[in-house]
């Protein structure tokens, strides 16, 4: 029988359950009903998201405290991303406005019923987010400020890279760029040497320690490239007329590389090359001598970077352009870094391939040397229209 004692006991534990609850519900409405507020426009607000590490995201910071002394009457309010608090805010706007494939993106700016991203100078962006400003405190007329630059890619068709998200590129220029010719075989030399112990974990770590390797030399070259660009963010037609330049003259390169593959067939170039025939053969000496596990392992590691730095010339027009890119789109540090890590996994892709047959079956696969051949085609399309693009927006063509 339950006692009026038990049953007060009952009802006060009851209630102090429900209060945390309720102040957490009460938090979360009242965040909702900020936010809502915000959307709303009531006073009139401009939001931005941006990320301390952001050079784009400065420059914009710095255009808005003009407005702010020009236009009294707008209210401004400012989001790191790098407060994890914030984040839920960034996504109740992305989902408010429609771009939920924005986020990650910086600078985002939510201006009345428009949204921008990235800020490329005052006098682009700058001027296209005071328009917004002014619509929204009724001095003008709506009118929309979305550009669309497009561009039309053979065999791909048009192209709008405002409905298509970075994760394209890092696909496309991941998997096109990883069809290497030097690299595959280099792997196919260290799995060869592996093979003949027979031993499936000689061939998960010697051929998995080369791809990794590998990965992460590259990786470090494209952010060291990001990192150079990065400097001329404040010249920014400077930097998009680089971009532009590098482009072309990746197209025109790998152009040339498909006729030449047409009548040499894919053979990589540096075969030729007597430091890497050198550091080949010390690569199979190591194997061959009966050097200590961790000795063959170094061996592998060191011909793996050693051998990522000296053929990244042959293929650099891609990684390069590819860094412009990211640096142009205003990134944060995280979102770059993991643009370039899924570039990176599909990259390796080929190598990746060929690694798990030979784990699989204890024996070598090639792919089809005609895949190489339309790879360098395909590249040469690819940076020829990125090339246009990027003068196209310069000269004001589209």
């Amino acid at each position: 029988m339950v006692t009026a004692r038990r049953l007060s006991l009952l009802a006060l534990a009851s209630i102090a359950l429900l209060v945390p609850s309720v102040f957490v519900f009460a938090q979360s409405f009242d965040q909702a009903a900020a936010v809502s507020q915000t959307i709303e426009n009531t006073p009139p607000t401009l939001t931005i998201f941006h990320s301390v590490t952001c050079p784009h995201c400065r420059a914009e910071l710095a255009f808005l405290k003009t407005m702010e002394v020009k236009y009294p009457d707008l209210r401004i309010t400012r989001y790191e991303v790098e407060d994890s608090q914030n984040i839920p805010v960034m996504r109740e706007f992305a989902k408010r406005y429609g771009a939920e494939r924005e986020l990650g993106n910086v600078p985002l700016t939510f201006v009345g019923e428009q949204y921008f991203v990235g800020y490329e100078s005052d006098t682009v962006d700058g001027v296209k987010i005071e328009g917004a400003i002014r619509v929204l405190l009724g001095k003008e007329v709506n009118d929309p400020v979305h550009t669309v630059h497009t561009f039309t890619l053979p065999l791909i068709g048009t192209v709008d890279p405002t409905k298509h998200s970075l994760i394209f590129l890092d696909v496309t220029l991941g998997l096109l760029d990883g069809v290497n010719v030097c690299s595959l075989g280099a792997l196919v030399l260290i799995i060869g040497l592996a093979l003949k112990l027979q031993r499936r974990r000689a061939i998960i770590l010697f051929g998995g320690s080369f791809i990794l390797m590998t990965a992460i030399v590259y990786g470090a070259l494209i952010v060291l490239w990001y990192q150079i660009f990065d400097v001329f963010t404040s010249y920014m037609t400077l930097l998009k007329v680089g971009v532009a330049a590098l482009s072309l003259g990746g197209g025109l390169y790998f152009f040339k590389e498909y006729l030449r593959m047409r009548k040499q067939g894919a053979v990589c170039e540096m075969q030729d090359s007597p430091f890497v025939n050198r550091l080949m053969e010390r690569t199979g000496k190591v194997f061959e001598d009966g050097t200590t596990l961790l000795g063959v392992l170094g061996a592998v590691v060191a011909f793996a970077a050693v051998l990522a730095i000296v053929e990244f010339p042959c293929s650099a027009a891609v990684p390069v352009v590819y860094a412009g890119v990211l640096v142009d789109m205003g990134l944060s540090t995280f979102s770059y870094l993991a643009h370039i890590s899924l570039f990176l996994v599909f990259y390796m892709l080929d190598e990746i391939i060929v690694f798990g047959v030979a784990v699989y079956k204890l024996k070598l696969w090639m792919m089809n040397a005609s895949f190489t051949k339309s790879a360098a085609l395909a590249e040469a399309v690819i940076l020829f229209g990125i090339g246009a693009w990027y003068l196209s927006t310069i000269i004001g063509i589209i």
